[in-house]
């Protein structure tokens, strides 16, 4: 992995499962004129019924398929995300009446979330079904100057200048932004405004989902896409990981793991631990993503930090 990428990923069957239903998948790649582009997949077979970890290994195995035998056209494309957003859509369809195939086939119920994340020279793209999520972290820096002040240290002169010039970016308060809705029955009481995150986080009927693959004839997939800055931190994960926090003690665990640890797979595997030390009643499935954006690959005048240019 080149000095762009921060990645962590970690997963557990949880201290209550008697096996891990969740499945994930992510991959890197650059052409050649350095242009990167990065794929996170998550999918959670559903519990309740008899082969959800077969749904979430079918959904991922596909979406990695698709990737590998598309990856390197799509990349070329004008609008890249935008492309990736309309082939999507259609891979969710496939992927449903796939998984829905086979629970006919072999007379068993199946069913899973999938969540897509597509980072992309500053832009992301976000296609979903279920309750799983994909958050990103706005206005934190003290992660992405920790990670350059050991992999490129005559950055750091550059990035504490920053921080004498008390930009706007370095003043804000860091803030956790759930870009997914949630399809379930708890998630659509508080859509609209009859149950609080943190009611809807203790339901009995929070495991209750309104969409996910493999049970209804057609689904309609949550997308959506918007740009990012080389520090903010993207976190995916299943309903196993953030049923156990509210968001605002996810956004401080994050805060105050990147202060002791400078591996996002150090603190992957720390959110892990605490989960199950928390009684993780559901598989636990995360992965952290930070990409540094250079301003050469920044199609706008939307400058992300000026000093990272020609690095």
């Amino acid at each position: 992995m080149n000095k762009n990428w921060q990645i962590g990923i970690a997963s557990h069957q949880g201290t209550k499962k008697d096996k891990n239903e969740d499945s994930f998948f992510h991959h890197v790649s650059s052409d050649n004129h350095g242009n990167e582009i990065a794929l996170f997949a998550v999918a959670d077979g559903m519990g309740g019924y008899q082969l959800g970890d077969a749904a979430s290994q079918i959904a991922i195995s596909s979406i990695e398929k698709w990737w590998e035998k598309r990856r390197q056209k799509i990349v070329k494309r004008k609008n890249p995300l935008q492309q990736i957003l309309t082939e999507g859509e259609k891979i969710i369809q496939q992927i449903n009446k796939t998984i829905k195939a086979t629970s006919n086939y072999t007379g068993k119920k199946m069913g899973t979330t999938l969540s897509l994340l597509v980072l992309n020279k500053g832009e992301y793209a976000v296609i979903h079904i279920g309750d799983s999520r994909v958050y990103r972290m706005k206005g934190w820096n003290y992660g992405l100057k920790q990670y350059f002040d050991q992999k490129v240290p005559h950055l750091v002169d550059s990035l504490n200048q920053i921080d004498e010039q008390q930009t706007e970016i370095l003043e804000s308060e860091p803030e956790l932004m759930k870009l997914t809705e949630d399809h379930s029955w708890v998630g659509k009481q508080v859509e609209n405004g009859q149950m609080s995150e943190e009611e809807a986080r203790n339901h009995p009927k929070r495991n209750v989902l309104t969409q996910c693959l493999g049970i209804d004839s057609k689904v309609q997939p949550y997308i959506s896409k918007g740009t990012y800055q080389s520090a903010d931190l993207f976190l995916l994960c299943s309903d196993g990981f953030y049923t156990l926090f509210s968001d605002e003690e996810i956004k401080n665990m994050l805060i105050n793991l990147e202060k002791e640890y400078s591996s996002l797979q150090a603190i992957s595997d720390y959110l892990i631990n605490f989960s199950n030390f928390s009684d993780a009643f559901d598989n636990v499935t995360l992965m952290l993503i930070r990409n540094r954006v250079s301003a050469t690959q920044v199609k706008s005048k939307r400058t992300l930090l000026p000093f990272f240019k020609g690095i």
